[in-house]
């Protein structure tokens, strides 16, 4: 099923934009999330990774901000984007948080400076009014950049070409500098490429990926919604009557990582469990440092995950997509409203993320699948069986690199 934004959000995201914005799950336990468990414990033994839980909460801040322009300027999201943000109230309507505003849990976090400066690949062929540079490559920071301008001042949500900028706002700063940096820290720890500060440096990779201190009280595979016990991404583990962003609460990564591991495991094929292997490792290779140990392995088996949950969106949003054109003739030509505008925008970006890191495909790959999603929504250019074919092939290429069984590929 095809959600804007961010994906535990969507009951509560209309009503509560007039009023502020929301960062929740489906709570039904209270305001503050999920009870407390007295049996449960913290397994991740630090939560100093202020940084990284002030960039998860500024994607999502974003994305959010930008998909309801209206109500924000361009200076708003000049602010929130370049570092201005130690008074800002955190976007965490809806559930009891120990923290209020973002210099609560690190101050003066400019992401726009965190962001991957290598171009976008094929991002030269965007159209104009979906760059600032048409025919030029170009960054996500100088993307991101002319979406803000776009929405703050045109108070647009979408371009002409069908590009949604709450998206992308949200979206590529998943791929850099959540994605990017945590898969580049993890990648330097499985080449034994870390020599000082460890501990900081794995803490760093851990906040990127955005896991609560303990996992097993927030997953339900079988009954839960979208893998999660009741719906909820956050819990008042310690039972202290609120929730500790940093602590207590699931981010867009993990998110993710849950929900795929649950559409995984419905199907008669393999289960693949990128929830658990990726938090168990974080916490086994965090163990590794703390007794002298080389973690490596850990290092590994959680950026291998990770991975895989970045190539299993980009499945999602074109199994989305795919769906919505099997209700049309095969030869009509794909106009506005064919398909999600939405799930575009995640496919193109989450196969953006992959530039940042990834073991199983080479450039050309990459760029096949980048040429098969489009430089935007196909309006008025292919058929939709050609549309069709085209992302057919855009998820073959990714289900041998990374050996995705046919019942796991069709269940995401």
């Amino acid at each position: 099923m095809q959600r804007s934004l961010f994906r535990y959000t969507t009951a509560f995201l209309l009503p509560l934009l007039a009023v502020g914005l929301v960062l929740t799950g489906c709570d039904s336990t209270g305001s503050n999330g999920g009870g407390g468990d007295d049996t449960a414990t913290f397994e991740y033994p630090s939560n100093t990774y202020g940084t990284e839980a002030v960039t998860n909460l500024l994607a999502f801040d974003l994305g959010v901000r930008v998909g309801n322009a209206s109500n924000n300027s361009e200076t708003v999201l000049d602010e929130l984007y370049t570092g201005t943000i130690n008074g800002k109230t955190l976007p965490t309507s809806g559930i009891s948080a120990e923290q209020s505003t973002y210099g609560d849990i690190a101050s003066g976090v400019d992401i726009s400076s965190l962001t991957d400066d290598v171009p976008l690949s094929l991002s030269q062929n965007l159209e104009s009014g979906d760059s600032p540079n048409p025919g030029s490559r170009i960054t996500t920071d100088q993307m991101l950049k002319y979406y803000f301008e776009r929405a703050g001042s045109e108070n647009i949500t979408r371009t002409d070409n069908g590009i949604v900028l709450s998206q992308f706002a949200e979206k590529m700063l998943l791929g850099t500098p959540l994605y990017g940096q945590g898969a580049a820290i993890l990648s330097n720890f499985a080449n034994g490429n870390v020599s000082s500060n460890q501990a900081e440096q794995w803490d760093a990779a851990f906040g990127y990926f955005g896991f609560p201190r303990t996992l097993e009280p927030y997953l339900d595979y079988e009954n839960g919604e979208e893998g999660l016990a009741d719906g909820n991404i956050a819990r008042d583990i310690d039972g202290n009557g609120s929730v500790d962003l940093t602590s207590e609460y699931v981010y867009t990564w993990a998110a993710y990582a849950i929900e795929r591991s649950a559409a995984a495991s419905s199907t008669d094929g393999p289960s693949p469990d990128f929830a658990r292997n990726a938090f168990n490792a974080l916490v086994e290779g965090r163990e590794d440092i703390e007794n002298g140990e080389d973690p490596s392995g850990h290092a590994q088996t959680a950026l291998d995950a990770w991975e895989k949950v970045v190539a299993v969106n980009v499945i999602h949003y074109i199994n989305s997509m795919e769906g919505a054109l099997s209700g049309l003739d095969d030869g009509k030509t794909v106009a506005e409203g064919d398909i999600d505008e939405g799930a575009w925008g995640e496919a193109k970006a989450f196969a953006w993320s992959l530039q940042y890191y990834n073991s199983e495909l080479n450039t050309t790959q990459l760029n096949d699948i980048l040429k098969d999603v489009g430089n935007a929504p196909p309006y008025g250019e292919v058929t939709v069986s050609d549309y069709e074919n085209d992302l057919a092939d855009a998820t073959q290429i990714l289900a041998d690199a990374y050996g995705f069984s046919d019942s796991n590929v069709a269940a995401w």
